[in-house]
């Protein structure tokens, strides 16, 4: 006799009998059947022993014994009939509760993910209400001390009401207005006096060109009747004294600034300007006056040679044309 190889289950599998096990109230159907069917006094099994023989009885007697077994033999298929009866409900039984069994663990599984589901977005609504809590917090201490600072600038009895500061704020954008198109006025004025100041300017230079010209002219025909025999040594002399000035010029160079410094108006004793009157440019301060070096210059262009003076002739001569050219630009202004 081979026997079964019985080994140990999963624990999967014990899990799975232990929860289809039948319980104590589920056997008893069973139980009762099998003790109905194999029981010693069943009628089913057959006795071991040959029964004794009855005595001798009558013909009543034995069909009284006859009917008695048929009672029982009907009485015992009717317990039968109901053990299996039972047995039969009690299956049904099992299998509906299985069915329903299976159906509430279907509806467990179903609401357990729903369940999880529903705590995860807690979970993360928590989480975001959490952050909206810390800005809402923020943004209450901020408020508090925004409150703060408007409580005292509110209590402050230096503060005029709002319609006095609306009424000054457009007072004082009326005033910004009015100095802007003051500044534009003031500006094209200044173009239109800088213009007039460039033509008098302009005319001066041209009255002072003419002048020029006319007292030119006289010095020329006195120096172009002088002969030409000392014209290479007097030209030489004269470019060296061009270049390096000699020591007495320089005192004529202070005696001509320290006149030109005094201005015209101290020289000739001319009247000056009123008060009210806009200033008059003088054009001896802007156009320097001219000075010997450029009639030499243009007497040596037209190839002629000046005459030689002394130096005191030359100082007594620069200081005359010095008081000339100051009474020409007195003249002229």
């Amino acid at each position: 006799m081979s026997g079964h190889p019985f080994g140990l289950l999963e624990q999967s599998e014990e899990d799975a009998l232990h929860t289809a096990r039948l319980l104590n109230v589920e056997e008893r159907p069973f139980a009762r059947v099998s003790k109905r069917l194999l029981g010693k006094d069943s009628l089913l099994r057959t006795s071991a022993q040959l029964p004794t023989p009855p005595p001798d009885e009558s013909e009543a007697d034995q069909e009284q014994e006859r009917q008695k077994k048929e009672q029982e033999r009907r009485q015992w298929r009717e317990d039968v009939m109901l053990d299996f009866a039972l047995l039969e409900s009690t299956f049904i039984r099992i299998q509906f509760l299985k069915d329903s069994n299976e159906k509430e663990r279907q509806r467990y599984a179903t609401e357990k993910t729903k369940i999880l589901e529903t705590a995860q977005a807690v979970r993360d609504n928590t989480a975001e209400l959490r952050v909206q809590l810390e800005e809402a917090q923020k943004t209450l201490t901020l408020r508090k001390e925004y409150d703060v600072l408007a409580e005292k600038i509110t209590n402050n009895r230096m503060l005029k009401p709002r319609d006095e500061q609306r009424a000054n704020l457009e007072k004082l954008n009326a005033e910004i207005a009015d100095l802007e198109n003051e500044g534009e006025e003031y500006e094209q004025t200044w173009v239109e006096r800088r213009e007039q100041f460039d033509n008098i300017m302009a005319a001066g230079k041209q009255m002072l060109r003419v002048i020029r010209g006319e007292k030119d002219e006289p010095e020329k025909d006195e120096t172009m009747d002088d002969g030409e025999e000392r014209e290479d040594g007097e030209a030489t002399k004269e470019n060296s004294r061009m270049g390096t000035p000699g020591p007495d010029m320089g005192g004529e160079d202070d005696e001509v600034n320290s006149k030109r410094s005094r201005g015209p108006s101290q020289g000739t004793g001319a009247n000056t300007p009123a008060a009210g009157d806009a200033p008059t440019p003088d054009i001896g301060d802007t156009v320097p006056a001219p000075a010997e070096k450029p009639m030499d210059t243009d007497m040596m262009e037209a190839g002629e040679t000046p005459q030689p003076a002394p130096v005191s002739e030359l100082e007594e001569g620069e200081a005359a044309e010095d008081s000339a050219e100051e009474g020409e630009h007195m003249d002229v202004t």
